[in-house]
């Protein structure tokens, strides 16, 4: 590999690897010790500003690393019907996951233990980790370059590991309340029950269209849905 796309790539696996260092880190192994110095609002801040940062740093590694080789060709239909419809599934576990999300920052769980699971939750605990981490997949396997295995890879990881350490985060800050909720709700999603998500597949068809229509616009590639309706653009 030439330098020139070696080095672009090192400086994105470097910002990666950082921005996933500092969620996890910052989220769990340091949160309470620098809540403790910095307050909870310090701390908040201190958070989303570092957060930030690194995101600009990938972003910016990620615009300058280099676009080519692609691993394999993506121009094939049965690709894009997998890209389309997994692209479907992870807006809808996305917009399911923000209505009563019990994970969400600052979401009440003091009755949680007494809470029957329903809709999304019935298919994972995590529909907005999965919805990430499924997005993810999808764009490594749709544009299969050395900087999108990086970037999305980290990101995949982050929304995986992320997600396992907060059940252990928030067994050990209430006990019982998120222990019980482990116990009746899947982490890995249940495929079989996909039908509870109900109106959010909707919801996630029309995201999907959208932002596969964006990706298409901007990367002049037609992809999901816009592949096999190349005319419209």
């Amino acid at each position: 590999m030439p330098d020139g796309l070696s080095d672009g790539l090192n400086l994105l696996l470097a910002a990666v690897v950082a921005f996933v260092a500092c969620h996890l880190i910052l989220s769990h192994a340091l949160r309470a010790q620098a809540v403790a110095v910095l307050g909870r609002g310090g701390f908040q801040a201190v958070y989303s500003a570092v957060s930030v940062m690194l995101l600009l740093a990938v972003l910016v590694a990620y615009h300058r690393a280099a676009h080519v080789p692609m691993l394999w060709q993506s121009d094939n239909p049965a690709l894009q019907l997998v890209y389309g419809v997994g692209s479907c599934l992870a807006a809808a576990l996305f917009a399911a996951s923000l209505f009563d999300n019990p994970a969400l920052v600052g979401a009440k769980i003091a009755d949680l233990s007494t809470r029957p699971p329903s809709g999304v939750y019935l298919v994972t605990r995590h529909p907005m980790m999965f919805a990430i981490a499924i997005w993810s997949a999808l764009q490594i396997m749709i544009s299969p370059t050395a900087r999108n295995l990086i970037a999305y890879g980290g990101l995949a990881l982050l929304a995986l590991v992320g997600s396992r350490l907060q059940d252990r985060k928030k067994v050990a800050q209430s006990g019982r309340e998120w222990a019980t909720w482990v116990s009746r709700t899947p982490y890995w999603p249940r495929l079989r029950r996909l039908g509870h998500l109900g109106p959010a597949w909707l919801i996630g068809a029309i995201l999907a269209v959208l932002v596969t229509a964006v990706q298409t616009r901007t990367t002049l590639t037609p992809v999901g849905l816009w592949y096999f309706l190349p005319q419209v653009f």
